[in-house]
């Protein structure tokens, strides 16, 4: 008597022994990647990578070399993605330092034209001479010759000439104008900072700190809305308060800056910001 099977019985066999291989491949023998490509990166490794870029190129001052490793990211803009990084790391209370990097290094990319120069360098070069060589000379005078030594120098120590990157720390920025923004239809209650060079073209990456006067205070960078300008940062104030500003380490300090009151056609009050311009004095 034979028995009769249909075909299913190859199919049930099939997906048993694929989820028997699927459960070995995930739990006992995973997939390792070594030497993978930084596109394949988890987030918080590509943001890693930005990182390490970021701080090595203020060493190196390598744009060719900073902007290839960067598309290796194969970002659809590696300037807004930096940009975004910058203030991710500002939002979650990271450095300031790797903010101001990020930062400053998506306007470089979007300028194209623009480098900053690294510290000096010390060259060695070792120039291989002769052993010193000693030359006798006798005179009538004395009884003993007087040796002379001819002495070649060795080595040669040769500084590269840098110029000092920027923005530096060692800037001032004095405020040029100050001027109170009442825009109908505007969000308002924003202290409007633009920080310029002495030609009038806004400067990436400038710290600036607000603080109040019953203590506390915070800090944000320029460069992170390159869209507005290079040199263009925000600050949303909160009614009530009174605010101190400075732009810079050792920059003039503004003070009182609070919500300016403004009204409208129809003699309605609304709510406005401040625009402050500070130049390199």
């Amino acid at each position: 008597m034979k028995e009769k099977r249909g075909h299913w019985y190859l199919l049930t066999g099939l997906i048993i022994g694929a989820l028997i291989g699927l459960a070995i491949v995930i739990l006992l023998v995973p997939v390792n990647y070594i030497d993978t490509e930084p596109y394949a990166l988890k987030p918080a490794d590509r943001d890693l990578y930005r990182k390490v870029i970021a701080k090595a190129y203020l060493v190196e001052a390598d744009n060719a070399r900073a902007f290839a490793r960067l598309a290796l990211l194969q970002d659809v803009s590696a300037p807004d993605a930096l940009v975004a990084q910058a203030q991710r790391e500002l939002g979650a209370g990271g450095s300031e330092a790797d903010s101001r990097a990020l930062a400053l290094l998506a306007e470089i990319m979007r300028e194209g034209n623009i480098r900053i120069t690294p510290l000096p360098v010390l060259v060695v070069t070792d120039t291989p001479t002769a052993l010193p060589t000693a030359t006798l000379e006798a005179t009538p005078e004395q009884a003993q010759p007087t040796p002379t030594f001819t002495i070649t120098p060795g080595v040669t120590i040769t500084l590269t000439p840098t110029a000092t990157a920027q923005p530096t720390l060692g800037i001032v920025y004095e405020l040029a104008d100050q001027q109170e923004v009442c825009e109908v239809g505007m969000a308002g209650r924003e202290i409007q900072v633009f920080v310029l060079d002495r030609s009038g073209k806004g400067i990436a990456g400038v710290r600036i700190e607000v603080s109040v006067p019953a203590g506390g205070a915070e800090a944000f960078f320029t460069g992170l809305q390159p869209d507005v300008d290079p040199g263009y940062a925000d600050y949303l104030m909160t009614e009530g308060m009174t605010y101190n500003l400075r732009v810079g380490e050792t920059g003039q300090l503004i003070q009182n800056l609070s919500i300016p009151r403004c009204k409208d056609e129809n003699n309605q009050a609304f709510a406005g910001s401040i625009r402050l311009e500070f130049r390199v004095k």
